[in-house]
């Protein structure tokens, strides 16, 4: 460097006033010669990267050396105004060669175009995952309609077996009294059977014509006879005539319906009675229908003279014990009340609860709240 005597004079405004400006003249100095240096850079770069994305040219080398000639002297020029302002010269730029940098550059578009691939590829996959999840859902879809429909049809058929319920019943009280007329067909007696007995009936008749012809004696005074209750609270309040049915139907839970009809069957001949009717109630209801009366009447119309109704309540095994007893206590008071008013003559009726029973039917509870009439002959 020159002394100080021999310099440039410089103006008194060019001097930094105070630090702050003096730091804002370096950047200011240090900064254009950076931007200068870049900017060429760039343009190179673009030159470079034009040259290259031209397929049907190749690069020629004057074009290179023009291109490294530039930036050459813009490094010159930018180190000589640094040097004139006390600065060190920047180094680096120019440095690498062109074909190092269209190398990188060749490289570094190699990976990009990899990465665009494993990009693709990724791509692909997902939309693979989600056309499988889709056609997932298709199935799962297809399923539920078919599940819905298979729901349907099984409502229906629900609906099917609770009206064919009733019908079996309907057709089981036709099977009993069907049995009934079948067992006391074959009980009649055959034509030898019946000429012996017409003869011995001709023996009695006049026996009892010559009894006639004598003097009857004095006949006792008859005992006042006990009202019969109407409901028994207990087997003990019925009359004897109803205490051996009301066993034989008590011992007869937990039993098959196969067995429980052929007791039925049974108690013709072992008690002389006859199953009737079977009055069904709706839940929490102790009323008759209608319906119901007209049917208890016009069953009653054979009776015989001296015959006792026995009214059976039954609840189901659903509910309090106690609440189920005094509901179909009700029901049977109410079913032998219709009784004694439509009863054809002398006969005696009577109504008891036999308890909770899943015997009518062990999946449908309801079933099981009804009152069984029953006719037992003397």
């Amino acid at each position: 460097m020159s002394d100080p005597e021999t310099q440039d004079p410089i103006s008194t405004e060019d001097v930094p006033s105070t630090p702050r400006q003096s730091r804002l003249m370096a950047w200011k100095v240090w900064l254009n010669p950076t931007l200068m240096i870049a900017t060429v850079l760039i343009l190179f770069i673009s030159l470079i990267l034009s040259l290259n994305s031209q397929k049907k040219k190749s690069i020629e080398p004057k074009d290179i050396m023009a291109a490294q000639a530039v930036l050459a002297a813009k490094t010159a020029k930018i180190n000589a105004e640094r040097a004139s302002q006390g600065l060190p010269p920047i180094t680096g730029f120019g440095a690498e060669a062109p074909e190092q940098i269209a190398a990188r550059l060749s490289k570094d578009a190699t990976t990009l175009a990899g990465m665009s691939d494993q990009l693709r590829q990724l791509l692909v996959e997902k939309e693979k995952i989600i056309a499988e999840k889709n056609n997932h859902l298709l199935v799962s879809e297809q399923a539920r309609q078919a599940l819905t429909s298979q729901l349907g049809k099984l409502q229906l058929q629900l609906e099917n077996n609770l009206s064919a319920g009733a019908t079996v019943d309907a057709l089981r009280a036709q099977l009993t009294e069907a049995r009934n007329q079948l067992e006391a067909a074959a009980s009649r007696p055959t034509r030898e059977q019946f000429l012996a007995l017409q003869e011995r009936n001709t023996i009695l008749e006049a026996k009892l014509n010559a009894l006639a012809n004598q003097p009857a004696p004095a006949a006792p005074a008859p005992a006042p006879s006990a009202p019969v209750k109407l409901f028994a609270d207990t087997a003990n309040d019925l009359i004897p005539m109803g205490k051996g049915l009301y066993q034989g139907l008590s011992s007869l839970e937990d039993h098959s319906d196969l067995e429980i009809s052929a007791a039925y069957n049974r108690f013709a001949t072992q008690y002389r009675a006859t199953f009737l009717k079977e009055v069904r109630f709706p839940s929490g209801s102790s009323q008759l229908n209608p319906a119901d009366q007209m049917a208890i009447a016009e069953a009653l119309s054979d009776a015989p003279e001296g015959a006792m109704f026995l009214v059976v309540g039954y609840a189901s095994t659903t509910g309090q014990a106690d609440e189920n007893r005094k509901l179909s206590s009700d029901r049977a008071t109410v079913v032998a009340s219709n009784l004694e008013q439509a009863k054809p003559g002398n006969q005696v009726v009577q109504a008891v609860y036999l308890g909770q029973t899943k015997r009518f039917s062990s999946r449908m509870p309801e079933r099981n709240q009804v009152c069984e009439i029953w006719q037992i002959n003397p």
